[in-house]
């Protein structure tokens, strides 16, 4: 492989990855990575909150454990000691224009056991479904299905649109009857076509867990602890400020033309940006991939960072926050309590919470300045916490066309947008619309991408 060049098209958790991977694994190869913007990252940024002495996350906030990938690559990066577990694990719903606690133990927002749902919060009739195997109505057909098929016919109608969904939908701005369960929660569809019954296959899972493990882990620093930490390791090998404008085959390679007017040689292309990006780059040479994920719908999200004076509000320091039913009539989509769930963002002088808002089918945020806004979350948090003064700092950060949505036979596509770059040895395309928006999905994304390049050129 020696002298054998690379561009990674993409500086997010996903192309840091897979550059971090080539350059460890096969430390001949010549490894260059694009960015458009001016710093790395992608959608994962900490910094600091003006008027406030520390740095909080703008994006995720912290990884799933559950599943290898981040976790295995803080350990590659000596990030391990590093990594802190929520202080806070319980939650809450606002439902019924009240606040409820979320049934534990759950499996994504499905209960495990009656007794732990709060009065009024399902029917008697959802009560007893749930104390029994969880056995769908009619047997599951084959292949992938939506979340809301899967649990409305195991579990019912409520427990899904009250419990199910708030989670499932809000973690990715959109609608869980619209989303591939395959993609979203593979879990719930196999233990929903377990012969033993969802609810009795994830209660058997759940007693071979420790109830005391992290859920999720986060950098005590933040997430960009974990991209500082990346960037610093390519070092030069990242050029920040330079997109990637055109993508051309050159005998058996590539070139990548940019837009400071240069172009990078290479023998494999690895493309991370978001769908709709890498749809432009690949058309001219992969027309049915570049559909796919040109068609692929992108929900647009806000995190507003809001900080009050303890004196004007205060929060359970038991509870990480709370999520919001979708017919509940609120902009805001969740509301965490930041000093509450991280310890090194416990404030003694204020209370911070991010507040999230957007979803696939509310767009309101788009039509909205900043101050209009901010007013309108702040009214929401009134509504919810009751906290009558006004917040002392406010940070918005607008994510347009962020959270990809993944529909039922999501996987299917991807394998279409594989079928037809098999055809086009060297250029590979990868990121969150592959396996998912979450952090782990990301970085497994780029450690395969860079195991496929190194097969391709090997």
């Amino acid at each position: 492989m020696a002298g054998r060049r690379i561009v990674v098209v993409g500086a997010g958790i996903t192309g840091l990855t897979a550059a971090h991977r080539l350059v460890v694994d096969h430390p001949h190869l010549d490894v260059t990575v694009l960015e458009a913007s001016t710093v790395t990252g992608g959608k994962l940024r900490t910094t600091p909150l003006a008027g406030i002495d520390m740095d909080v996350d703008e994006g995720a906030d912290a990884f799933l454990v559950r599943v290898p990938w981040a976790a295995d690559l803080c350990e590659d990066l000596g990030l391990a000691d590093e990594l802190v577990a929520p202080s806070a694990r319980r939650a809450s719903l606002w439902l019924d224009g009240r606040l409820r606690p979320i049934p534990s133990p759950n499996v994504l927002g499905v209960p495990l056991d009656p007794m732990t749902v709060a009065p009024g919060l399902l029917p008697d009739a959802d009560l007893e479904r749930l104390a029994g195997a969880g056995q769908p109505d009619a047997p599951l057909p084959a292949g992938d299905l939506s979340v809301g098929r899967v649990i409305r016919a195991c579990v019912g109608d409520t427990v899904f649109e009250r419990l199910v969904d708030p989670l499932i939908g809000g973690v990715n701005a959109g609608r869980a009857d619209d989303l591939s369960c395959t993609t979203m929660a593979p879990g719930l569809l196999a233990a929903a076509r377990s012969p033993d019954g969802l609810l009795a296959s994830l209660r058997h899972a759940s007693r071979a867990t420790d109830p005391a493990a992290p859920v999720f882990n986060a950098p005590a620093g933040g997430m960009g602890r974990l991209v500082g930490e990346l960037t610093s390791r390519l070092g030069d090998r990242i050029r920040t400020g330079v997109e990637a404008t055109g993508i051309e085959r050159a005998g058996e390679g590539w070139v990548v033309r940019t837009s400071d007017g240069t172009t990078a040689v290479a023998d494999a292309v690895v493309v991370t940006t978001p769908a709709h990006v890498a749809a432009a780059l690949v058309s001219p040479h992969a027309p049915e991939a570049a559909s796919v994920l040109g068609g692929l719908h992108h929900a647009s999200v806000v995190v507003a960072t809001m900080a009050w004076r303890r004196t004007d509000l205060e929060v359970p320091d038991d509870q990480s926050g709370f999520l919001v039913g979708r017919g509940e009539g609120l902009l805001m989509t969740a509301c965490s309590f930041a000093g509450s769930k991280w310890a090194h963002l416990d404030d003694p002088d204020h209370t911070i919470l991010r507040v999230s808002c957007g979803r696939i089918d509310d767009e309101r945020h788009d039509a909205m300045h900043d101050a209009g806004l901010t007013a309108a979350l702040a009214t929401d948090v009134r509504t919810t916490l009751g906290v009558q003064a006004p917040p002392v700092v406010v940070r918005l950060t607008r994510w347009p066309r962020s959270l990809v949505q993944f529909p039922v036979g999501h996987p299917k596509l991807m394998a279409e947008v594989d079928s037809a770059l098999a055809a086009l040895p060297g250029l590979v395309v990868t990121g969150a619309a592959r396996y998912g928006v979450g952090i782990p999905a990301c970085v497994r994304s780029g450690t395969e991408a860079a195991a496929e390049v190194a097969a391709l050129i090997g």
